[in-house]
């Protein structure tokens, strides 16, 4: 997908609408993640990835904790802008986007994969590094029932991938081979 496909009218009109309704639940923390998202989003649209990335990456910099923490939570256009920025070079910033989704794809699911091409499914499909060996096997279990239990995320391409990509990690890495003794 496209970055230029994810800003159309009809995805942004539902991005507003969300937002909204997010604001009307949760007041505080969503005005100020919006605000720092769209600043963001306007660093992004003047100078590109890389450098809004270089900005998020300077010791003094604050707002990476809070892009990340957005995420994490499934702000709608903190995971878009999170996507966007996770395409960047790599870098320490790009892994910590990534870990991000990571973090965003247990809890939603559908638009975090809505907003990825199919190749980059199993990047974000993936455990999250802060987990123990016993959590990953757990939460990887998890997300794998979750997309099972949504037929939408189940017989869609992205969902499947995403299954795919969760099953292979548990039966192939350090959870499968201590699991599996």
């Amino acid at each position: 997908m496209s970055v230029g496909l994810l800003h159309t009218q009809g995805l942004r009109a539902l991005l507003t609408v969300l937002v909204a309704l997010a604001a009307a639940l949760w007041p505080g923390r969503v005005m100020a993640s919006e605000a720092l998202v769209s600043d963001l989003e306007q660093r992004l649209y003047r100078v590109g990835v890389d450098e809004v990335n270089t900005y998020l990456g300077t010791p003094s910099s604050i707002h990476m904790l809070a892009l990340r923490q957005g995420t994490a939570a499934c702000h709608l256009h903190a995971v878009s802008l999170s996507v966007q920025l996770a395409r960047g070079s790599g870098s320490k910033v790009v892994d910590a986007h990534r870990e991000a989704l990571r973090v965003a794809v247990g809890s939603c699911t559908g638009f975090v994969l809505a907003l990825l091409s199919l190749t980059e499914v199993p990047k974000f499909c993936a455990s999250v590094s802060t987990w123990t060996v016993s959590q990953m096997a757990r939460e990887l279990r998890r997300r794998i029932k979750s997309i099972e239990g949504d037929e939408l995320l189940r017989t869609s391409p992205r969902g499947k991938a995403c299954r795919e990509a969760y099953v292979y990690e548990l039966h192939n890495t350090r959870v499968g081979l201590r699991v599996g003794r």
